[in-house]
């Protein structure tokens, strides 16, 4: 009988200025049980001895859904007022990836990015082939207007008042961010999914990491999974998620190690600000940010532990 190995599964909901003073008990209560919620959902595909790529696209799915992340139903508006999503997954075990750009359409970007993982001949699409596409695949689409919040209103004239043509991190406000989840499940395959809106005010057209795959995603079962959040520029640059997974294959380093060498080392004297979530073949999990916080959590069959944080200390109930 083969031995099975201990399921991890990691999730985030942005990085970047949050402070304990400016986020209220409302708001946070609800941002931690949206988080329980998606950790919930990818736990249970795990334990039942679901796939990696079917946990982290169940717990995207449930952070997209929410209002309280920047990615599907929440996103942010770009500089002509439209939201414009972004998603992207790959299969650490074949090395496999999809992913979708400015996206106008698609309720769920994260599950059109998996179902190309099915097409051989495609990996990135974006605009309005990637909503025809998701059309003609039997995708949910929505009208642009679903994805609209009063926040994300006030939040988008508010970005107007300050500067036409600037572009703001999401948590440049207090608010949430880019989604994104790893898991390794109980056959040892690892894999990797990120979702966001992008930043305020964005020019149109403009893509960020999270649909570039060694950029804001990354998984190979060889070392780790890995799923970004942050100024989107800074970690193409970087290929941050990459990097990680080159540093512990060829440069023999521990997850913990490439991790910090990404984000403290290589990102930080880049300029860039934000943060990663990681798991190793091993099942350990880590998190890595340069910035004030970071909406995460995790759950770990080897160490039957449930957390979740926005700062260094676990939140508790």
């Amino acid at each position: 009988m083969i031995n099975k190995i201990p399921f991890a599964l990691c999730i985030h909901g942005g990085a970047g200025v949050i402070t304990p003073e400016n986020l209220s008990q409302a708001d946070k209560k609800k941002i931690k049980e949206d988080l329980i919620l998606a950790l919930n959902a990818g736990e249970a595909i795990l334990a039942e001895g679901g796939n990696a790529v079917d946990a982290v696209t169940a717990a995207v799915v449930v952070l997209e859904n929410s209002i309280h992340f920047n990615a599907g139903k929440g996103a942010v508006y770009s500089r002509e007022g439209k939201h414009l999503l972004e998603a992207s997954i790959m299969d650490g075990a074949t090395l496999e990836a999809g992913a979708v750009a400015n996206s106008m359409k698609i309720k769920n970007p994260v599950l059109f990015a998996k179902s190309l993982l099915e097409n051989k001949e495609l990996i990135m699409i974006s605009g309005e082939a990637a909503d025809n596409l998701a059309e003609q695949t039997n995708h949910e689409l929505v009208e642009n207007n679903y994805f609209d919040t009063d926040f994300r209103k006030e939040q988008f004239l508010e970005a107007k008042k300050i500067s036409e043509t600037a572009t703001f991190l999401d948590h440049s406000n207090l608010k949430m961010g880019t989604v994104g989840a790893v898991a390794l499940d109980r056959n040892g395959n690892i894999a990797a999914a990120t979702s966001t809106g992008g930043m305020t005010n964005k020019l149109d057209g403009r893509i960020g990491d999270s649909a570039i795959i060694g950029a804001g995603t990354y998984a190979n079962n060889k070392t780790c999974g890995v799923s970004c959040t942050g100024v989107g520029e800074y970690f193409i640059r970087a290929t941050v998620a990459s990097m990680v997974s080159n540093l512990m294959e060829f440069g023999k380093m521990s997850l913990e190690q490439a991790t910090e060498t990404t984000i403290k080392g290589h990102l930080t004297q880049l300029g860039g600000e934000g943060g990663l979530i990681a798991i190793d073949k091993d099942g350990n999990v880590n998190f890595s940010y340069n910035s004030e916080g970071m909406y995460r959590g995790y759950v770990s069959e080897k160490n039957s532990e449930k957390k979740v944080f926005i700062w260094d200390l676990e939140e508790k109930n």
